[in-house]
């Protein structure tokens, strides 16, 4: 055994296995303190990469799950307003049977006042049942043909029209006169006009002007010219009011779900409601037309009934794969608390023990010096 003063291999030795012993218990230390046995991309490359796409994808699926119930909500505030509407058929049949009864000394014309009141009160429930600011049960309207000066390079950058109040295909006629003091706009649907003043744009600002008692809203640039007649006709149709909601964590067809619900206007796509009850043949007559409407009420209904089961059951699929998601997560970056104890203890009595050793390591040239009397 050789016997050394100027290099202290002892010590030297004895201050590697307790930095070793000194890293171990930082790492056991963090481990505990975040919960995490990967805190970063040196503790494991591969199993931070996975961990990190599982935990996006759960990410990802929580967000679908909640569209979910969104959606399930959506179609529970439609059932409701489709449920008054029922209400009022209901009402219309009790009626129409009542004119179509020569036995019957009712007046029809009073009765034929509350089939009107009846059904304009219809049109108010479709238009009213929203989901948010989003209609549900009034259609979706589109513009289906603009007249020629309905072009931004005539100064119309926009026509809104989601929110007019039509229950079938409507033609408007919008007017603008450009004056010094500002623009003046007109829309009438032959029916109903209103005219709305607006400040003329400058550069590639722009204006809406807001024409409430038709729900329609028109965009104006700088560009806006008188514009009168033909050239300002535009024809607005109602539509479905279609849904489509992601229902999962990918940009695939059986990650959405798709719902279309249409007009429950008076007129409109399902009820198409018509005629009057002020003589007995109208009378009877109407009653055919009821119970076609509350027909096709019953078919949309369940089809809606329908969209709420099937999405329900994405939901299930979609909350047991959120669990299975996190719970392969964790498996790769959650820390295994008994495991890291375990090793934190042991590091620690390392630690002093090496500490220890490492006090007698430098007491060992002392030793030499004694053979030096």
């Amino acid at each position: 055994m050789a016997f050394r003063i100027a290099t202290n291999v002892a010590s030297l030795n004895t201050q590697r296995w307790l930095s070793v012993a000194n890293t171990g218990m930082s790492k056991a230390l963090e481990r505990l303190s975040s919960g995490y046995k990967i805190n970063k991309a040196a503790d494991d490359a591969a199993g931070i990469a996975i961990a990190t796409k599982l935990n996006v994808k759960a990410a990802s699926v929580s967000k679908a799950i909640d569209n979910g119930n969104q959606a399930i909500a959506m179609l529970q505030t439609a059932e409701s307003g489709i449920d008054g509407i029922k209400n009022i058929l209901t009402r219309l049949k009790e009626i129409a049977t009542q004119a179509a009864s020569d036995n019957s000394s009712t007046d029809r014309a009073a009765l034929d006042t509350e089939r009107t009141q009846l059904e304009q009160e219809i049109n108010k429930i479709a238009q009213n049942t929203k989901y948010g600011a989003t209609g549900l049960l009034s259609g979706a309207n589109t513009i289906s043909a603009y007249g020629s000066s309905l072009t931004p390079a005539y100064g119309i950058s926009n026509i809104d029209v989601a929110n007019a109040g039509i229950s079938a295909t409507t033609l408007f006629t919008l007017t603008v006169d450009d004056g010094t003091g500002g623009v003046t706009l007109s829309i009438t649907d032959g029916t109903t006009t209103q005219t709305v003043n607006v400040s003329k744009p400058s550069n590639l600002n722009t204006t809406t002007a807001n024409f409430s008692e038709l729900g329609i809203k028109v965009t104006i640039n700088s560009s806006v010219v008188d514009i009168s007649g033909a050239n300002g006709v535009f024809t607005v149709t109602v539509g479905s009011s279609a849904f489509t909601y992601q229902l999962g964590n990918e940009d695939q067809a059986y990650d959405q779900v798709s719902i279309s619900i249409g007009n429950f206007q008076a007129d409109g796509t399902i009820l198409n409601l018509s005629g009057d009850i002020t003589t007995l043949a109208n009378a009877q007559t109407y009653l055919t037309t009821v119970d076609d409407a509350i027909t096709n009420l019953n078919s949309a209904r369940a089809s809606i009934g329908a969209s709420q089961n099937q999405i329900t059951y994405h939901l299930a699929n979609l909350e047991a794969m959120y669990e299975n998601t996190k719970a392969a997560e964790s498996t790769i970056k959650d820390a295994d608390f008994a495991a890291e104890m375990a090793n934190f203890t042991k590091f620690q009595i390392v630690t002093q023990s090496g500490i220890s050793m490492l006090a007698q390591a430098n007491q060992l040239p002392q030793l030499i010096l004694s053979l030096m009397r």
